[in-house]
């Protein structure tokens, strides 16, 4: 029997699955059993440990009920830590996983990640490392794995990975806005959107003033509790309103539904993203929050160390030959002043702050997708808002999504 992985598919009938799990705090572990020994047997159980991380390691997964199904908004991510290099079949493991879970009656996406022992060992402060310390959960062998993680401090997380997580999360939210059949700020997908951009807000300003927490749970107390102080820091919009908006949120996010109250709207998420992303960037940058996002993004790419830069693009070049061989003249001249990084979280920021109005111009539009490391497929394409916010998503998955470059 085939069972479709896609996550928006509907679950078994009663007659093809298993007995209906009854709670909540079941279907957790179930994912958490399933998943771990699916891993174990796929890698032949070589792997040195199975972590699991993210927000079902920190108790914080969104799963909803429809009928007799469970269904985890977001996904499920497992770290397989290995002594040395090993190939493993991601995304065939993936789906394994997710079609055995299925057949559970549980809609789940999984994510495997994998790293060496060396990895952890090398892992340099940001938000990842820190967390996946913090709160990462070892499901399956060596227990002590993640203390080859040293040991550092939040104020040793660079300011800019907060940025950072909030361009990849407008990114995200480009590329859910793009598959989305409509849009209604009332519709459970949306609010669901709307609740994953102001965590990344929370996240992003909490980690700008050093008072970032790696749980949604301590974040929104933190920002209530400088919201309610008589003296609280600087914010580029009124900050109770600001810590009203990240709890209805952050209740969205862990029970699934809000009591109550005016939710933000999207018009809302989009406004206070922009003045949050720019108000990071400018604090990160030392300069003034009122020059043009351009101006801010051209003196963030003007400070990044040539290294860095050039390691940036002999990634992109390994990772697509073909695009390098095709490209590599424009990519030259698009080296000597900034990185595929920064191009992607461009291009992105003038899509997403068009939202939801796609206010861009045709001619804005292909400014914008010219500037992209891989350019549209077919030069006969016909340019809209979607195809430019479909092909920012696939730079990022190309280029930036499973690494720091």
């Amino acid at each position: 029997m085939i069972i479709s992985a896609n996550p928006n598919a509907a679950c078994l009938t009663d007659e093809m699955q298993g007995p209906a799990i009854a709670g909540m705090e079941a279907a957790k572990a179930v994912i958490v059993a399933e998943s771990s020994r699916l891993c174990a047997a796929a890698v032949d159980q070589s792997a040195r440990a199975i972590v699991l991380t993210g927000s079902m390691s920190r108790g914080e997964a969104t799963l909803k009920r429809d009928d007799a199904c469970w269904r985890v908004l977001g996904d499920a991510t497992f770290l397989l830590v290995f002594d040395g290099p090993v190939h493993v079949r991601i995304p065939e493991l993936q789906q394994e996983i997710e079609q055995t879970l299925l057949a559970r009656g549980i809609q789940c996406k999984i994510v495997v990640v994998t790293a060496t022992s060396a990895n952890l060992r090398n892992m340099r402060p940001h938000i990842y490392a820190y967390e996946l310390r913090e709160r990462g959960i070892v499901v399956w062998g060596d227990k002590t794995v993640l203390r080859l993680i040293p040991r550092f401090t939040v104020a040793d997380v660079p300011k800019e990975d907060g940025w950072w997580l909030l361009c990849n999360r407008m990114i995200e939210q480009l590329e859910s806005a793009v598959a989305a059949d409509e849009f209604s700020d009332n519709s459970t997908a949306v609010r669901y959107r709307i609740a994953k951009l102001y965590l990344a807000m929370a996240a992003c300003y909490l980690l700008a003033i050093e008072q970032y927490d790696p749980s949604y749970r301590e974040r929104v107390a933190r920002l209530n509790q400088l919201a309610a102080s008589g003296n609280p820091p600087s914010a580029p919009i009124p900050l109770q309103r600001f810590s009203r908006f990240v709890s209805q949120c952050t209740e969205l996010k862990l029970q699934g539904e809000i009591a109550g109250g005016h939710f933000p709207r999207w018009s809302d998420a989009v406004s206070d993203a922009e003045a949050i992303w720019r108000w990071a960037l400018a604090r990160i940058l030392g300069r003034s929050a009122s020059l043009s996002r351009v101006e801010l993004l051209a003196a963030l790419a003007a400070r990044q160390p040539v290294l860095a830069r050039a390691k940036g693009w002999v990634r992109a070049a390994y990772v697509s030959p073909r695009a390098f061989r095709q490209n590599w003249l424009r990519w030259t001249r698009l080296a000597c002043s900034t990185s595929p990084r920064y191009l992607v979280y461009r291009a992105a920021s003038e899509l997403f702050f068009a939202a939801p109005d796609n206010a861009n111009t045709r001619n804005e539009l292909a400014e914008i997708v010219a500037r992209l490391p891989l350019l549209p497929s077919s030069a006969d394409q016909q340019l809209s808002w979607r195809t430019a916010a479909k092909l920012v998503a696939h730079n990022f998955h190309v280029f930036l999504e499973s690494t720091r470059s």
